[in-house]
C-alpha cells in the first residue's frame, strides 16, 4: 500500500520500485503467455500510463488484499489482451478531427471538404499499415491526448527522444497514405502532395508537432 501511495504521489524512486518488482515480473509473464516482445513493450507503457496517470488511475483501486506484483501483472495482461485485440483496427474518431476542422487555408479547406473520403479512408489504410509501436504512439497523442512531457514520463526517455519517436511515428503514416492514395487514385506526385498538406498544415495535426 506504502509503495501503490508513493508512485501516485509521484515519487521517482518508487516508481523505479514498481518497475523494478512489478511492471517488468507483469513484462516477463506475458511474454512466457505467448504475447509478442514488441506488444508486450507496449503494453507495459500501456499498463504504467493508465496505474499512475490519469483522473482515475488504476493503482488507487490497489486495496492490498493481495501482492502489488499479482495486481499490475493482472493489468499488464488484460492490457496486452485488449491491445492484440486492436492490433489491426482502424484509429478512432480522434483521427478525424484532423479532417473534420475548418483549415486555416482557404484553397486548402475547399480542397478538404472534396477530398474528405479519399483522405479519410487513405489514413484508415495507412494507419492498418503502421508497426504496432508506431500506433501506439500516435494512439498516445491522438486517442489519448497526451503531450510529450507525459509520453516522455511513460517510456522513461528524455524529452526530445520521445519528440523523435513520435516524429518519426507521423512521419511513417504519412509514407503509407501518400502510398495509398498514389495507388487508389493513380495521382501523381503534385495531387498528393496537395491532398497531404490537407493533413500535414492542419491545425490539429500542427499541434501534434508542437516541441
Amino acid at each position: 500500500m506504502l509503495l501503490a501511495a508513493a508512485c501516485l504521489a509521484g515519487e521517482v524512486d518508487a516508481l523505479a520500485e514498481l518497475d523494478r518488482t512489478a511492471l517488468q515480473p507483469a513484462a516477463a509473464a506475458a511474454r512466457a503467455a505467448g504475447f509478442p516482445a514488441a506488444l508486450v513493450d507496449d503494453a507495459v507503457q500501456n499498463a504504467r500510463m493508465k496505474l499512475v496517470l490519469g483522473d482515475a488511475p488504476i493503482l488507487a483501486t490497489f486495496r492490498g488484499r493481495g501482492s502489488l506484483a499479482a495486481f499490475v501483472r493482472t493489468v499488464v495482461l488484460r492490457s496486452a489482451i485488449d491491445m492484440r485485440r486492436r492490433d489491426r483496427e482502424t484509429p478512432d474518431d480522434h483521427i478525424e478531427d484532423v479532417l473534420a476542422a475548418n483549415h486555416p487555408d482557404p484553397e486548402l479547406d475547399y480542397m478538404r471538404r472534396q477530398y474528405a473520403g479519399v483522405l479519410r479512408d487513405a489514413l484508415r489504410a495507412a494507419w492498418q499499415l503502421l508497426p504496432a509501436h508506431e500506433r501506439f504512439i500516435l494512439g498516445l497523442q491522438l486517442h489519448e491526448r497526451l503531450d510529450l512531457d507525459a509520453i516522455a514520463k511513460l517510456y522513461q526517455i528524455h524529452r526530445a527522444t520521445a519528440y523523435r519517436r513520435a516524429a518519426t511515428a507521423r512521419a511513417t503514416l504519412l509514407a503509407k497514405t501518400r502510398e495509398v492514395i498514389a495507388s487508389r487514385l493513380g495521382a501523381g506526385d503534385t495531387t498528393v502532395d496537395s491532398l497531404l498538406r490537407i493533413v500535414t498544415t492542419s491545425v490539429a495535426w500542427s499541434a501534434l508537432d508542437a516541441r
